[in-house]
């Protein structure tokens, strides 16, 4: 199982709601969490075969920030 992290900006909460109902839409994804981040919030995907290409543009076509965090 693959575990992806990825950077939203500041967003109101009618947006985050738009980032949860994408995230269910998406294939492939077995859970998903949203916290609170330094200058907005934190997206953990965990699932098998994510294509985080489909994850950034799910989000960009909300006209919300992403950008995925890689881990050292």
């Amino acid at each position: 199982m693959e575990s992806l992290k990825f950077e939203i900006g500041k967003v109101t909460l009618h947006q985050l709601n738009r980032v949860k109902d994408a995230m269910n839409d998406i294939a492939n994804i077995n859970d998903w969490q949203i916290a609170p981040y330094i200058n907005g919030y934190l997206l953990s995907v965990e699932g098998i075969n994510i294509a985080s290409y489909s994850i950034i543009s799910s989000i960009t076509e909300l006209g919300i920030n992403a950008e995925q965090l890689y881990e050292e």
